[in-house]
């Protein structure tokens, strides 16, 4: 008897504390598309910089992007650079760019718009001159920027609303099953 109430509360333990996870974890996408948008953002500024004042060969640029961000959005960046310097078959850097995009997409937390803006930004990679280049960056950091700051009105309300749904849920659940 003192042990099947002893399962039960292990029981009760359990479900509360995984439901409680869940709703953390849930609260917790946000911040993680946020960070890696804030990574992509950092990656567009350097290189900016890379073109506009180094004139960085891309396949250089891209390497010393993939050096000074974080994963995932590092990770993308030295395959993109590994790819370019390994292209034998003559692709183009925008069909590089988009199956490094293919192979790293899973690892990160952003939605398919955002991918498809960063996918479009890699058909200025290499063919438009300096300036256009510059454009085009500016053109996608005022995308990453717009969605940054939705993420940050979002979060914070979205953060409580997951955190208490888990344990509620969670509680619920306790409440359905004992």
């Amino acid at each position: 008897m003192k042990s099947m109430i002893a399962i039960n509360i292990i029981g009760m333990i359990i479900t509360l504390g995984a439901s409680t996870a869940l709703g953390l974890y849930l609260a917790s996408l946000g911040t993680f598309r946020q960070q890696d948008l804030l990574a992509f953002k950092k990656a567009l500024l350097i290189l900016k910089s890379e073109i506009e004042y180094i004139a960085t060969p891309l396949p250089q640029a891209m390497a010393n992007i993939a050096d000074r961000t974080a994963n995932p959005v590092s990770q993308l960046f030295a395959h993109f650079a590994q790819r370019l310097k390994q292209n034998e078959d003559g692709e183009t850097a925008y069909q590089l760019w988009i199956s490094a995009i293919e192979v790293h997409k899973n690892k990160a937390f952003l939605t398919d718009e955002d991918w498809e803006v960063i996918g479009n930004f890699g058909k200025t990679l290499g063919y438009l001159d300096k300036q256009m280049q510059v454009d085009s960056i500016h053109f996608t950091i005022d995308y990453l920027d717009a969605h940054i700051s939705q993420l940050q009105e979002s979060n914070a309300k979205n953060k409580k609303m997951y955190q208490s749904l888990g344990v509620i849920g969670g509680i619920l659940l306790l409440v359905i099953f004992w």
